[in-house]
């Protein structure tokens, strides 16, 4: 998939004029699952925000926690940890749900915690792994090196299909 630029990455990271040429800086808020980092671009977030009271919603995927009403919209909720087949972990005072904007949707996805805000130059993204299955690889957009750990960035437009969040009436 490389596009064969001098510096050996993936230039469609960056974003903008100059984007394979120049130094691009990205922002991401950072987040854990299951001990592990990983991190969705500031640009799809509209906000991050405590757990609200979910309301259940029967004959849905197991990983559809439900409904919440944010100031007056009802919005999907994806636990991440189960999309992911993790164990399950109870909610805790550190649990966030991540409220994003993917196309004209607005999804929450439960975390374990959000860790911090962070930039990141383009050229220290790498692009995931060969070996990784080729459905995994499409949820993620990146691997980056952040001090002793590797970040996993996701594709955050890719991580459901619009037909799996179809819960709400209407």
């Amino acid at each position: 998939m490389s596009q064969g630029n001098r510096s050996g990455h993936d230039s469609s990271k960056g974003s903008g004029p100059g984007a394979g040429s120049a130094s691009t800086t990205h922002q991401f808020v950072g987040f854990r699952l299951g001990g592990e980092d990983y991190a969705i671009a500031i640009t799809k977030i509209q906000e991050i925000i405590v757990m609200k009271p979910i309301t259940r919603i029967p004959q849905v995927p197991g990983f559809i926690e439900g409904l919440i009403n944010l100031r007056g919209s009802v919005i999907p909720v994806v636990n991440l940890r189960t999309l992911f087949g993790l164990e399950h972990r109870d909610l805790d005072d550190e649990t966030r749900t991540i409220i994003v904007n993917v196309g004209d949707r607005t999804i929450g996805y439960i975390v374990d915690e959000v860790t911090q805000v962070m930039r990141i130059a383009s050229e220290q993204i790498q692009p995931a792994p060969v070996s990784i299955t080729s459905v995994s690889k499409q949820h993620i957009a990146g691997l980056a090196q952040i001090e002793d750990r590797l970040l996993v960035i996701l594709e955050i437009e890719r991580l459901l299909k619009p037909e799996e969040l179809e819960v709400a009436p209407g």
